[in-house]
């Protein structure tokens, strides 16, 4: 791939790595909604990012 060229990446995420505990239910919730996704070599280098949409099964 060329540097600055585009690409389509899919992944599949367990829906409880999107979730939170909600203690009134005592369950854990999928929270829906746009997120930002940031990729890259550790947590103080992610010069990869992108929108997601999260949408409840």
């Amino acid at each position: 791939m060329a540097s600055g060229e585009a690409q389509r990446v899919v992944l599949d995420i367990d829906a409880r790595a999107l979730s939170s505990w909600d203690p009134e239910r005592h369950a854990w919730v999928l929270g829906s909604g746009r997120r930002e996704v940031f990729a890259g070599r550790s947590s103080r280098e992610l010069p990869l990012r992108a929108k997601a949409v999260v949408k409840s099964r």
